[in-house]
């Protein structure tokens, strides 16, 4: 029956077919918004993970603001590959919202967005000795996901050794 009354308001309607359709598309797009944002949640409480930095020569060799900078890419990466597949998801439907109902309203909002966290990231000047250290430890376990910086933070000391060239205990 309700096929039916669909139909026949596709035919008598067809602008008013547009907007159900397009009301249809905004709430498709508004629930895989929610669920990108329940997996950024779910991440960001994966940042109270305490745990002490893995003793790593690298990383012990390391001056202590480099191996603050370190660490903070390292957990920088695990929160990207934490919600990348639901970012991914949401941008797809968004893209496709877009097309489909010409309403670009949430896709520059996104792209403003979008740009600001680009802009607002440190651009790091990573050597590629680093660049390989840093993503070696990024496939640790310890490091795989999201994890307290303060932790980390408190766990790196100057030590007395060789020329007082801080490491981690």
């Amino acid at each position: 029956m309700y096929k039916l009354l669909y139909i026949f308001l596709i035919i008598s309607f067809p602008s008013f077919s547009l907007s159900i359709n397009s009301s249809s598309e905004k709430m498709q797009l508004l629930k895989v918004k929610q669920e990108y944002e329940n997996q950024i949640h779910q991440c960001q409480l994966l940042e109270n993970r305490k745990l002490k930095p893995i003793n790593d020569s690298w990383l012990s060799s390391q001056p202590l603001e480099r191996k603050k900078i370190i660490l903070n890419e390292l957990n920088n990466m695990a929160l990207q590959r934490c919600v990348i597949k639901k970012e991914k998801d949401f941008t797809y439907k968004l893209l496709d919202y877009t097309a489909k109902t010409g309403d670009k309203l949430f896709l520059n909002s996104w792209l403003i967005f979008q740009s600001a966290l680009y802009t607002a990231r440190d651009n790091l000047a990573l050597t590629e000795e680093e660049r390989q250290n840093i993503n070696r430890l990024a496939k640790m376990p310890k490091y795989y996901y999201p994890f307290n910086m303060e932790s980390v933070s408190k766990c790196l000391v100057i030590s007395k050794w060789g020329e007082g060239t801080p490491h981690l205990n």
